[in-house]
């Protein structure tokens, strides 16, 4: 498909390589995601929860589009803090967040886009803020705003609002599945543009299970294998015209541990992403694409 339509769908529209919470390489920073407990995952009393970290990918895919040809270092921080005294009755969590997250490579991006910004090489810089409402200890409901910006100028700067439906259903699974913390993660991922410079603003919907279980005791292993599809529609340019509503279907396994026992805090992540694509979409990738990355957090 030609480098032109290509470079026009990746200018009007960057994502971010969002997840490593829940789950890796969900293309969204991973700090926008609802903690599923947020009072277990903030100190006491300190209710501030810090986290940095970065990820290394071998190409920047999102939302089933190719956003840079190169290897990314994408690195990540946020701030979650919990307020307990905005909770009563069916509502038992509530946790702002505010965070950064980036995309940089040692070139240009590839796929016909600029380079040429103030930093080149830097591709998207993003900085978000919400907040999550956990219901009855099981429904939560994300609510965020994103502003994409690129200092390599290689799109002009834009907006997203964002809604995540998400359920924990661990408990469903225990003692009925024979594998350790056992969950499905079902989510909802609902993204309104707002402002895109080059085409109507987009409706981007994503609904996913996360099946993940935990592997040994005194070290124990995350195993995570992502289910979602990609919906919109007009965020898919078709590679004859027109705004296909199908733009993805994207699995893969991820494995996540804390290997040092007197640095909890601190966790590595690895793994393949497995994008099956839309070939009537205009993405600027094959069929099917096979993703590695690697990353590392530090949470404080």
């Amino acid at each position: 498909m030609g480098a032109a339509l290509i470079a026009a769908a990746a200018a009007g529209s960057p994502a971010f390589a969002q997840d490593i919470e829940a789950p890796d390489g969900d293309e969204r920073p991973p700090e926008a995601v609802p903690p599923g407990a947020a009072k277990a995952r903030t100190p006491d009393p300190d209710r501030v929860t810090w986290s940095v970290g970065a990820t290394a990918v071998g190409k920047y895919i999102s939302r089933g589009v190719a956003f840079s040809e190169e290897p990314s270092l994408q690195p990540f921080a946020s701030a979650r803090i919990a307020l307990p005294e905005l909770e009563g009755g069916a509502l038992t969590g509530v946790t702002a967040f505010v965070g950064t997250w980036n995309s940089i490579q040692s070139g240009g991006p590839g796929l016909g886009q600029a380079n040429d910004g103030p930093v080149p090489g830097w591709y998207e810089a993003d900085i978000y803020t919400g907040v999550a409402l956990t219901f009855r200890e099981r429904f939560t409901v994300s609510l965020a705003w994103y502003r994409y910006i690129s200092p390599a100028d290689s799109f002009t700067d834009y907006d997203d609002f964002e809604m995540i439906l998400r359920f924990d259903d661990t408990q469903f699974w225990e003692g009925r599945v024979p594998l350790d913390n056992f969950t499905l993660s079902p989510s909802l991922r609902m993204v309104q543009e707002e402002g895109q410079p080059l085409r109507d603003d987009a409706l981007y919907v994503q609904p996913s299970l996360t099946p993940s279980f935990t592997v040994g005791t005194e070290t124990p292993v995350t195993v995570s294998v992502p289910l979602m599809i990609g919906l919109s529609d007009s965020f898919y340019r078709g590679v004859d015209g027109g705004n296909p509503d199908f733009g993805f279907f994207r699995t893969g396994v991820t494995l996540a541990i804390s290997p040092i026992e007197a640095v909890p805090a601190l966790s590595f992540n690895g793994g393949v992403d497995v994008w099956m694509l839309n070939d009537d979409v205009a993405n600027g990738l094959d069929d099917n694409e096979f993703i590695g990355r690697i990353g590392a957090r530090y949470s404080f």
